[in-house]
């Protein structure tokens, strides 16, 4: 049989109390320790901008394998604050630009559709005044 420290024990009892939609939170938010791999990361990214300003060249191969591009200084740019504010910006303006589009393509259907309607009436009535004009002479249409 294990036993557990005093501590453990209110932490287990503290769970127990929990709803399960906290204890989820509570296990979501625990200290979780970064993967071995994230200092080799760091180590290598550090080494490519290092090689990057000292050469100028944008591919690195680093000692631990594999090939990096680094990031050239023209496109660091898009790192700026305000870089995203600028893309928001040119979305806007598409989102608006094809609103606006999509209201002329609207407009052009209701104004085609009007016109298919008028000239569908006018059809009608020419029709209708050829037909009276058949009977009036003596054919009869409707065998």
């Amino acid at each position: 049989m294990c036993v557990n420290s005093d501590d453990e024990m209110k932490q287990h009892e503290e769970v127990e109390q929990l709803d399960p939609l906290e204890a989820k939170l509570r296990k979501a938010l625990e200290r979780v320790d970064a993967p071995p791999t994230l200092r080799q990361f760091l180590e290598t990214a550090i080494e490519a901008q290092e090689h990057q300003k000292r050469t100028g060249k944008l591919w690195f191969r680093p000692k631990r394998g594999g090939l990096v591009m680094v990031m050239p200084k023209p496109w660091r740019w898009m790192m700026s604050p305000w870089a995203g504010g600028a893309v928001a910006a040119l979305l806007v303006a598409g989102v608006f630009a094809t609103g606006e589009h999509v209201h002329r393509v609207h407009e052009r259907q209701a104004q085609a559709t009007q016109q298919f309607e008028q000239a569908t009436q006018i059809t009608d009535r020419t029709l209708e005044r050829a037909r009276e004009k058949l009977r009036k002479a003596g054919v009869n249409l409707d065998q």
